[in-house]
């Protein structure tokens, strides 16, 4: 749904972007993981129990995303707030991880 493989910018704020191609990978896949549980924990304080029945029914990521789109006001936005804080996570404690 997010994409991040592509979007070199991201991969760079964070340092990865020239990283081994398998490192990268499970790294991109971690990040994308927990970007959607906290667009989960987000978008669940915007919407109604009806509307999260109605979403949780869904099976195809692109219906997912086109939803999610249409019910979620300002969804991009909210997107673009959590790979933000995911970044901003990730370079404040990137000396512990790395051992700078």
């Amino acid at each position: 749904m997010f994409d991040i493989a592509n979007n070199t910018e991201f991969l760079t704020a964070i340092g990865i972007n020239n990283a081994p191609e398998d490192v990268k990978a499970k790294l991109i896949a971690g990040i994308e993981g927990l970007a959607e549980k906290k667009l989960v924990v987000k978008v669940s304080d915007i919407i109604t129990e009806e509307q999260a029945e109605e979403f949780g029914k869904i099976t195809d990521e692109q219906q997912a995303k086109d939803w999610l789109e249409a019910n979620v006001p300002n969804f991009s936005a909210l997107v673009t707030e959590v790979f933000e804080e995911i970044k901003n996570d990730i370079l404040q404690h990137k000396g512990a991880v790395v051992g700078q």
